[in-house]
């Protein structure tokens, strides 16, 4: 809290506490009802305050969005969020009180449904054996479940008649391995299912634009994906298919504009174009002298550079004039940077 918060009565610490927690999780408790358990009695107030003013109208104007329930419990039973600032009474200890105890463990139990969001109970599309009967008639899983159901090691010309991603598969032994009749990869921790390549574009289509699904990147997808499945080829087919997507490149920024190829500037003679310029960034000289104004020629390349004490319009005007102009004469086009100070008038 601020130095003006630290100056609230405790009834207006207790109700921006509130407006803090709400909130922190306003995304999980718009649409859900919401208890407010609290030892401080004053502020069921809230909902019957008749004319609020100040600051006060605003807090309620705040929490006029959620769906709450303020809920008194007295501070002896308010452990669980006061055990920090409360430490242990010693005349209290031991005592029997006539107020049951509520377990909030027990509580806990009690909530089914997440804050916020409804349980979603997704049936599954396709099962055990579906799984593997799409395996077995699958052009690159199939040959490597005959192998592993015969036992047997096939021997060069069997592996070089396979396509190239079966062999990529049967060079990952002992981590692929036949499972309730599903060819499965072991990595790590996790299983990882060999999906069929009937499987491949729908699997990636539930994940990444599906009702649940966010549209996320190539290489946070072939994250997610990784976690459960496999196949040959994987990360290159998740970049093709995300950078085929139709929404993401609807709600993709366009691409920076292409900046221009660098191209001769063509010049017939001296003083056609002259370029001028202000070398900055140098420690002073025993004169006072802290910048270098340079002036090239584009057809002789010649070039020369003028000390300057500072760089001003006028004492880049007078250096030119007094210097290189007065010699050489005026050029047809004095090319610049742009710069602040060779544009003033």
């Amino acid at each position: 809290m601020n130095s003006a918060q630290r100056n609230y009565c405790p009834t207006r610490r207790e109700l921006l506490a509130v407006i803090a927690a709400l909130q922190h999780f306003r995304h999980y408790l718009l649409g859900t009802h919401v208890t407010l358990r609290t030892d401080h009695h004053s502020l069921k107030w809230v909902r019957t305050f008749k004319r609020p003013e100040g600051i006060l109208a605003r807090w309620i104007e705040t929490l006029a969005e959620f769906d709450f329930e303020i809920e008194h419990r007295p501070g002896r039973l308010h452990c669980n969020a006061d055990g920090v600032s409360r430490p242990i009474c010693k005349q209290c200890w031991g005592k029997n009180f006539t107020t049951p105890w509520i377990d909030e463990f027990e509580r806990a139990d009690e909530l089914i449904d997440p804050l916020g969001i409804h349980t979603l109970t997704v049936p599954s599309e396709l099962t055990t054996e579906d799984l593997s009967e799409l395996q077995r008639e699958d052009p690159i899983i199939s040959p490597l479940l005959d192998f592993l159901d015969r036992d047997v090691n096939p021997t060069r010309d069997d592996l070089r008649a396979l396509p190239l991603e079966s062999r990529n598969l049967w060079s990952q032994r002992p981590l692929i391995h036949v499972q309730d009749g599903i060819l499965v990869r072991d990595v790590h921790t996790s299983t990882q299912l060999v999906v069929p390549i009937v499987l491949q574009n729908r699997l990636f289509d539930v994940v990444h634009s599906g009702p649940l699904a966010a549209h996320l990147g190539a290489e946070r997808m072939l994250t997610q994906l990784r976690q459960h499945y496999y196949w040959p080829g994987m990360r290159r087919d998740v970049f093709t298919w995300c950078s085929q997507c139709t929404e993401c490149q609807k709600s993709k920024p366009a691409p920076s504009k292409a900046h221009g190829k660098l191209q001769k500037v063509v010049t017939g003679a001296p003083l056609d174009i002259v370029a001028v310029d202000i070398l900055s960034g140098l420690p002073s000289a025993n004169d006072g002298s802290k910048y270098i104004l340079v002036l090239t020629d584009y057809f002789t390349k010649w070039s020369e550079a003028y000390a300057l004490p500072d760089a001003e319009a006028h004492t880049c005007m007078s250096a030119m004039y007094n210097n290189f102009f007065a010699r050489f004469g005026m050029p047809r086009q004095l090319h610049s940077d742009q710069g602040r100070t060779l544009n003033q008038n």
